[in-house]
């Protein structure tokens, strides 16, 4: 699974969703081999609601760009008081300390390496994230989502793209690019986000286990 090394030449299958391509003869790609957690299964995607309210932010474990940092200083100003801001930082999150403090603000809540991701995704209307597997568990709740990468490698997973209902900013766009779709995505009107949930919902993410399953059954 998601092997880019020599190991992948050598066996029979290998399987990484996060492309779309499949390289060689004994890669399978794309979002159909994408294995959704089993708890997130046992949610519903998100009813879309008149207005946006809450918003999911969740940039990985470690967050190295401190996209969150960014997202929290734009948020805890005045004028996003009347938006509730989800906000996730993980376990390897340097100065999680630090960003906890944003919890005094009324409209923000920081929570710090969570058990439960899409208890707390579900409560939201929009979201922004990293280009990774985080994305990919926006969708199956259909999400409407911005994207960044965090490396150059999180440039090449092209499934998280405006075809596919989301909204990629690059890699380290700039405070005003990261505040300027924000602003967007707290305006759309519900029929937009609708369409951009038919989007995500059309892919198929929620079979991947099985799809995998099946093909390692039939090596």
């Amino acid at each position: 699974f998601e092997d880019e090394g020599e190991g992948s030449y050598l066996a029979d299958l290998v399987f990484n969703a996060l492309y779309e391509e499949n390289f060689t003869s004994n890669v399978r790609a794309g979002e159909q081999y994408f294995i959704a957690s089993k708890l997130f299964l046992i949610y519903d995607p998100i009813q879309i609601r008149e207005r946006v309210r809450d918003v999911f932010v969740a940039f990985g474990a470690a967050d190295p760009q401190n996209y969150s940092d960014r997202v929290l200083r734009i948020a805890s100003r005045p004028e996003y008081q009347k938006f509730h801001f989800h906000v996730v930082i993980g376990r390897a999150k340097e100065n999680a300390e630090t960003l906890l403090r944003y919890n005094e603000a009324e409209n923000i809540e920081v929570l710090h390496n969570i058990d439960n991701m899409p208890e707390v995704m579900s409560k939201c209307d929009v979201a922004l994230t990293s280009r990774g597997r985080t994305g990919y568990e926006l969708a199956v709740l259909g999400i409407p989502s911005i994207t960044v990468a965090q490396n150059e490698r999180e440039t090449l997973h092209s499934f998280l793209s405006e075809k596919n209902g989301f909204t990629y900013l690059g890699l380290n766009p700039s405070d005003e690019a990261l505040e300027s779709a924000l602003n967007r995505y707290l305006n759309l009107s519900r029929a937009h986000r609708c369409h951009l949930q038919e989007l995500m919902l059309s892919k198929d993410l929620r079979n991947g286990r099985k799809h995998v399953v099946n093909l390692i059954d039939n090596l």
